[in-house]
C-alpha cells in the first residue's frame, strides 16, 4: 500500500498528542502492525518529525514506541545551544569551524586530520574518504553544502553524482541544504533530474545559506570539513589547509540530525527558487 498524505498527517497528529506504540497507530489507521511500522519508518525518513525507540529489542516482548521529534529546541546542553546560535548567525564558511563541535566529542568517537593544499585547482578534497559512504548508505543521507560542485569530484573513475544515483537506485533518501542560485543552477537541476521516472522523489534540495559543510550518513557517522589559511604572520602555519573531521558519537549525530531538520524545514524548496531564477533576463 502506498502511503498517502492523509495517512501521514493522521499518524503525525496521533504522535504529536503523545507517544504511541505501533499497535495503537495500526488500530487508528485501520492497518496491520507491519504496514503501520513501515509507514512510521517512511515518515521518519521523509519528514524527520517523528522518531522511535524499541524496548527489549530482539525479545518476544519487544515494544516499539513512536514519539514526536521536537526540533523547536534542538539542544540539550548549554554547549549545543551556543553552537546552534553560532551556526544560525553564520553565512560564510569562515563564520563557523567544525572544530567547535569536534572538541566536545568523546575522543574514542571522533577522528580528524589535516593536510596542506599545494594546488587548489587540482585538489580532490579527499573524496576517497567520502565516496565509500555513499556506497554503503542504507536509508538516508543529509548534506549541508555551500554549492553542488562536489558532484563532479571523482573516485575510482566515477563522479559523486553517479554514487548519488546509486543511492537512489537502492531507495536511499538524499536531502541537501545548499545555496540554490544562478551560478549553481545547472548542478542543482542535474541532481534533481535523478528523480526522473520515480514514483516518489528520493532527492530533495532546499535553499539556505549556512556556514557548515557536512554529510550525515544514516545515523552512523558525520563527516565535516573546512578550508583555512594563515594570515602570513609570524608563527602561523602558512598556505592553504584542509581539515577533515569524523564523528561517531550517537548523541552528537542525533544533534546534527536535529540541526539539519530544523534548517531543512524552514528552507526554500529548490523548485521554487529555480522558477524565480529563470525569470532573470540576460542583457
Amino acid at each position: 500500500m502506498v502511503l498517502d498524505n492523509a495517512t501521514v498527517e493522521k499518524i503525525k497528529a496521533l504522535v504529536y498528542q503523545r507517544p504511541r506504540n505501533i499497535n495503537e497507530i495500526a488500530l487508528a489507521i485501520g492497518k496491520n502492525w507491519r504496514t503501520a511500522d513501515r509507514y512510521v519508518e517512511e515518515i521518519k525518513l521523509r519528514t524527520g518529525t517523528i522518531k522511535s525507540i524499541t524496548f527489549r529489542e530482539g525479545s518476544r516482548g519487544s515494544l516499539k514506541v513512536v514519539y514526536w521529534n521536537n526540533t523547536e529546541k534542538i539542544y540539550s546542553t548549554d554547549i549545543q545551544e551556543k553552537l546552534f546560535k553560532q551556526i544560525e548567525l553564520g553565512v560564510e564558511k569562515s563564520d563557523f569551524s567544525p572544530f567547535d563541535i569536534y572538541q566536545f566529542v568523546d575522543t574514542d568517537k571522533r577522528r580528524a586530520y589535516y593536510e596542506l593544499i599545494e594546488d587548489e585547482s587540482r585538489y580532490d578534497y579527499r573524496i576517497d574518504t567520502l565516496a565509500p559512504y555513499f556506497k554503503t548508505a542504507e536509508k538516508e543521507i543529509s548534506i549541508f553544502a555551500g554549492n553542488l560542485a562536489f558532484i563532479h569530484l571523482e573516485y575510482k573513475k566515477k563522479k559523486i553524482l553517479q554514487y548519488i544515483q546509486g543511492c537512489i537506485s537502492r531507495g536511499v533518501l538524499v536531502k541537501i541544504i545548499t545555496n540554490v542560485n544562478l551560478v549553481d543552477l545547472d548542478n542543482v537541476e542535474t541532481v534533481l533530474a535523478l528523480n526522473s521516472g520515480l514514483k516518489e522523489p528520493l532527492v530533495e534540495i532546499r535553499h539556505d545559506i549556512i556556514p557548515l559543510r557536512a554529510y550525515i550518513f544514516d545515523s552512523t557517522i558525520v563527516k565535516l570539513g573546512e578550508i583555512m589559511s594563515g594570515q602570513g604572520k609570524q608563527g602561523q602555519l602558512q598556505g592553504l589547509l584542509a581539515v577533515y573531521y569524523e564523528l561517531r558519537d550517537e548523541a552528537w549525530i542525533d544533534w546534527m540530525q536535529k540541526l539539519f531538520w530544523k534548517k531543512f524545514q524552514s528552507a526554500v524548496p529548490a523548485n521554487r527558487r529555480i522558477e524565480n531564477i529563470k525569470t532573470l533576463k540576460k542583457i
